[in-house]
């Protein structure tokens, strides 16, 4: 293809895969170039021809509990992702096998010494965070990582509650959210924000007078969701009122919806590009009509029949969801992938650890972990 004006070449390489684009860099360095400039980036993004298909990613992270719990530390040894679509029925995939990050493979220079969470993938992004506070921005198709400058706020240690990782859409910018509340202390939740354009962190001025309920936290529609709760009284009880928080990573600032039954024992998070809340297989609600507290609509849980034929329903969990297509499911130690249009699930593979917090789905993209370079 040298005899082809660069133009014909960008046209061609945009419909071509991931995994293929890395190899082409090596082509020549006008190849490099243009797959590796931004424009080309955000187009390939953008192209739906282009998209590639789901795939999960596992961190495998051996874990050390000391007395107390919040003090516990792990050694990441490794992570695997693999195609979605991949999947057998009796496939049983061990961590032994595993694909490595290339951030963790010098074990002196970078290791998380806590347990980690991994967080829901934005544009191919995903975003990691351990107990002491460190956090890193990983790109498992490029093998690209970036490792967050230290958040100064003394709150990261003590209170933080619940992360989210989003796009800013405004600002061409991709942000971190770190939520904390003061519990014991007073009914107060405050946010500090990570901006990948600039490379710091800043505290949001505004605070929310409620308590975060639950560190599950979701992301839809350019904001953060999680649940929160604050007391009233009926002049002879104290009463809890759950409601949902939303934190605008565009405006910076919160906003609250009202939720059916109280919202007591739910878990928050997104089926069908809903907001969802799901306690177990008893009972979920989803938003039809996002932001409009009388869309909550009482629906039969879309993978319920998949499941109950010889699985305790009652111990899966969902962890996360992609396209309203696959639904990644954990069920005691044992991971599955359910088709939501096919009605069929997969038993992806068993496990030792803690996999509510380090397995999530995630998408192919060329996007750069790194602050822009001005």
């Amino acid at each position: 293809m040298s005899s082809l004006p660069l133009y014909i070449v960008e046209i061609i390489l945009l419909r071509l895969p991931v995994k293929f684009l890395i190899r082409c860099k090596s082509v020549c360095k006008a190849w490099q170039s243009l797959i590796s400039d931004p424009y080309f980036i955000k187009t390939h993004l953008k192209l739906p021809e282009t998209q590639a298909r789901s795939r999960f990613c596992l961190i495998d992270e051996k874990r050390r509990h000391g007395i107390n719990t919040n003090n516990s530390t792990g050694t990441v040894r490794g992570a695997f992702t693999k195609d979605c679509d991949a999947f057998s029925s009796d496939d049983i995939v061990t961590a032994g096998g595993s694909m490595a990050f290339d951030y963790i493979s010098d074990y002196e220079n970078f290791n998380f010494t806590y347990c980690i969470r991994l967080f829901s993938s934005c544009d191919g992004l995903l975003c990691i965070i351990d107990l002491s506070g460190k956090v890193v921005i990983w790109n498992p198709s490029t093998r690209q990582h970036h490792q967050l400058p230290p958040n100064p706020d003394p709150n990261m240690l003590k209170f933080l509650t619940c992360c989210g990782f989003g796009y800013d859409s405004s600002s061409d910018d991709y942000k971190v959210i770190v939520v904390y509340t003061f519990r014991n202390i007073s009914e107060e939740t405050v946010v500090d924000v990570f901006s990948l354009k600039s490379n710091k962190w800043k505290s949001i001025e505004e605070t929310h007078h409620t308590t975060v309920a639950t560190r599950d936290a979701t992301v839809l529609h350019g904001a953060l969701h999680w649940l929160n709760w604050s007391t009233s009284y009926d002049g002879i009880h104290e009463l809890k009122l759950y409601k949902i928080t939303a934190f605008d990573f565009e405006k910076e600032e919160f906003r609250e919806m009202s939720i059916p039954n109280n919202g007591r024992g739910f878990k928050l998070t997104v089926v069908g590009g809903c907001l969802c809340l799901e306690r177990g297989y008893v009972e979920m609600w989803i938003m039809k009509e996002y932001g409009i507290d009388t869309s909550w609509t009482k629906i039969t849980s879309p993978f319920y029949s998949i499941l109950r034929s010889g699985i305790n329903i009652l111990d899966c969990n969902l962890l996360q969801t992609q396209n309203d297509e696959h639904l990644l499911l954990v069920n005691h130690r044992r991971l599955m992938l359910c088709d939501h249009r096919e009605k069929t699930y997969k038993n992806i593979m068993c496990y030792e650890g803690e996999l509510r917090s380090n397995a999530n789905i995630y998408k192919e993209t060329l996007v750069s972990p790194h602050p822009p370079t001005l």
